[in-house]
């Protein structure tokens, strides 16, 4: 007979985190990420249907995406999640994603306010790395961003989680002289940085990052990283320690602090004593322009507060204060006013328009648009499969959108419902009570079975009197509240699509 398995406090903790409330759904979301940034058969639109589940989330990630240190992709402020992963890439925007998901992890957390001043310092952990990843000759800044920004994972997680466990270790570390390392493992009966790496693991992040998290030996670094998975390696540790010379520690103390940090990675990265100094003021004043943009308040942060009232500290730079004024005004309107997430997604399609554009791309924005004014439940794009002559749903939003998505396939060859009757003259239909009695019979048992809408609108794309396309938007349980205004922004964005699609045959 075998003995069962004992579980370890690895284990235990983890289980533990399972059964809280917020965690798991953090966790899902940052795996699915990782999921499609991994995955070369991924594609835009399945990153930007993760995002677009949380409207807080996609507010704020378009808000920092336009921040300063993404100023350098022109003055046209980035508008739809497409377009961002379109011009930015997988990585920067998952990067930018899994960084905000720290402060939407807080809201119902007691010790909200000690906590989001941790989840400030994180993120600027993350600029430390981004400011020294040159000097280190780490290739991708916003690589080195979140390798810093999670080389203390396992700590911030434990604050958000066990947050009474984690106070036992701040005072065995005072009171018994003993290491972060030492305190945690007797508190935990792991330390915080094997708890760090095995969530970080449970989340799909991909090796080099892994890599990254993992602690340095505290000898001095007596030669550069061989290979750049080290050298982010070197960075992420710097950029943790540089914080931790900083943190709650006196002037005086902070020069001690400052050259053993010197001493210790002077060989590894090209820093000089100065620039340490420079940089963690400089990633201050970085952190506090982007945390504005997300209506963060720094001042939770006390260390923020020493670093910016430092007379050492400095201004922002002419270019700073651009790329900051540019992305305000994307955030001026936090009620996300659907006329205005409509005209500057259309000037996104435009540009789109004007360069070497996939059809696929454009349907994902228009998609995108229809779905982020919040005044549907669900939004697919049905596109003309040629060979079968019908037309097929290729881009869903919404709460199952893939299968809703796969349901629609709308043959072009006659049918008595009201699907046919937009396509077939080029109708734009709103259906305001699907359930009523004039209406019931015209609407197909596929979509009563799948779809279960009150009502919805059909907007046919049309392409010299020939339907090439279909955008399907619905409400569940009530009408649609459409004005005439809204009406004709939404039939204007898919004129657009209508001619982009033109454009191409």
């Amino acid at each position: 007979m075998t003995k069962p398995e004992v579980e370890t406090p690895l284990a235990k903790l983890l289980a533990e985190m399972d059964a809280g409330e917020d965690f798991p759904a953090l966790s899902r979301t940052i795996t699915e990420i990782n999921h499609t940034v991994g995955n070369d058969n991924s594609s835009a639109s399945q990153m930007t249907d993760i995002i677009l589940r949380d409207i807080s989330l996609t507010k704020k990630l378009l808000r920092l995406v336009n921040a300063a240190h993404f100023g350098s992709f022109g003055s046209q402020p980035i508008s739809t999640i497409s377009r961002a992963v379109y011009i930015l890439g997988f990585d920067a925007v998952r990067n930018a994603a899994v960084s905000l998901m720290l402060f939407e992890h807080l809201r119902n957390h007691s010790n909200v306010d000690i906590l989001r001043g941790e989840a400030i310092d994180s993120f600027y952990r993350g600029v430390l790395g981004r400011l020294l990843a040159t000097n280190a000759g780490v290739r991708d800044g916003e690589e080195a961003f979140i390798s810093a920004l999670f080389r203390d994972l396992g700590k911030l997680m434990a604050r958000f989680h066990f947050f009474d466990r984690t106070e036992q270790v701040n005072t065995l570390m005072e009171q018994e002289m003993l290491d972060e390392s030492s305190a945690s493992l007797r508190i935990f009966g792991v330390d915080y940085d094997e708890l760090g790496l095995a969530i970080a693991k449970r989340w799909h992040f991909p090796p080099n990052l892994l890599h990254a998290m993992a602690p340095l030996d505290a000898a001095p670094l007596k030669k550069p990283g061989a290979t750049n998975q080290e050298r982010l390696r070197i960075v992420a540790n710097m950029a943790r320690d540089l914080h931790r010379s900083f943190a709650g520690k006196p002037a005086e103390e902070q020069e001690h602090s400052i050259e053993s940090l010197y001493q210790r990675y002077r060989d590894a990265s090209q820093i000089s004593r100065e620039s340490l100094f420079e940089t963690a003021h400089k990633a201050a004043h970085t952190v506090k322009s982007e945390t504005a943009i997300l209506n963060i308040d720094i001042n939770h942060s006390p260390l923020m507060k020493q670093l910016l009232t430092n007379p050492e500290a400095k201004t922002e730079t002419p270019e700073e204060q651009a790329a900051k004024a540019m992305a305000e005004a994307l955030a001026d309107d936090p009620d996300n006013d659907p006329t205005n997430v409509l005209a500057l997604g259309m000037q996104d399609l435009t540009q789109m328009m004007l360069g070497d554009y996939h059809l696929a791309d454009i349907f994902k924005l228009v998609a995108e648009l229809f779905y982020r004014t919040e005044l549907f439940d669900h939004v697919v794009v049905c596109i003309l499969d040629r060979a079968s002559q019908t037309l097929v749903g290729r881009v869903g939003l919404g709460q199952e959108s893939s299968q809703k998505r796969s349901s629609f396939r709308i043959p072009l060859s006659f049918a008595p419902d009201v699907f046919h009757a937009a396509i077939a003259n080029g109708q734009d239909i709103m259906i305001s009570d699907a359930s009523a009695d004039n209406i019931r019979n015209r609407i197909p048992e596929w979509h009563s079975r799948t779809f279960h809408a009150h009502s919805f609108l059909l907007l046919p794309v049309m392409v010299k009197n020939k339907p090439l396309g279909l955008i399907y938007a619905d409400m569940v349980e009530q009408p649609l509240r459409i004005s005439s205004q809204l009406l004709g922004l939404l039939k204007t964005t898919r004129n657009q699509a209508a001619l982009a699609l033109q454009l191409k045959l």
